[in-house]
């Protein structure tokens, strides 16, 4: 069926969100219980908790078994309905963001509400970075909110930002959308081995402008 990762901070919303995706009779499994020699059994064996629809798992913080995590897109093909629920996840190490990256495995990302706000101030230091010429400080911002952020939400909050400033004499609110553009189009490439490269080439050519 389907491989879900949920992480953030907000745990409760999490695991109110996980259980209502998976609704009565699943499985929970806890990482500390899982060795890789599991992984096989856990996304393609057969249970006794399955009625004939599809065995239904909830899997807790299988980040802190890296050797486990780093493998869940070979199981993305699973026939089961599994959640992955974790804390928050450093997305600068190589592993997550692989994991992250796979078109096949859907995540969410859970924060509460001071997070949102913060993350949302933070997001958007480098894009005015960018458009003030400062493209070596925008990309030294952009460094030190990786591990909270994802490409795809800062390409977003670039994008609104811009769309603001847009209007008929601004010449370079329409170029930098249009590179902003261009950028999206990258991160949604198969062909990008670094997920954060888009939009630090975005940041410095929008800074040249």
């Amino acid at each position: 069926m389907s491989i879900k990762i949920f992480y953030g901070s907000d745990r409760e919303s999490m695991m109110r969100a996980a259980k209502r995706a998976l609704g009565d009779d699943y499985e929970v499994v806890e990482a500390e219980n899982i060795e890789i020699s599991d992984m096989d059994s856990i996304f393609r064996g057969v249970s006794l908790f399955d009625d004939g629809s599809g065995r239904k798992i909830l899997i807790k913080d299988l980040n802190t078994k890296v050797e486990c995590f780093e493998k869940l897109p070979e199981y993305a093909d699973t026939s089961f309905k599994v959640i992955v629920v974790c804390d928050k996840l450093n997305k600068t190490f190589a592993y997550v963001k692989s994991v992250l990256s796979c078109k096949a495995i859907e995540s969410e990302e859970f924060t509460t509400t001071e997070e949102k706000t913060r993350d949302k101030f933070e997001n958007l230091k480098p894009f005015q970075d960018a458009y003030a010429g400062r493209g070596a400080d925008a990309v030294r911002k952009l460094r030190k909110i990786e591990a909270r952020s994802a490409p795809q939400l800062i390409v977003g909050t670039m994008a609104g930002q811009c769309i603001k400033l847009i209007d008929v004499k601004n010449k370079k609110a329409v170029q930098a959308l249009k590179i902003i553009a261009q950028a999206d189009m990258m991160t949604k490439s198969s062909g990008i081995t670094d997920i954060w490269m888009p939009v630090e080439w975005a940041l410095l050519e929008i800074a040249k402008i």
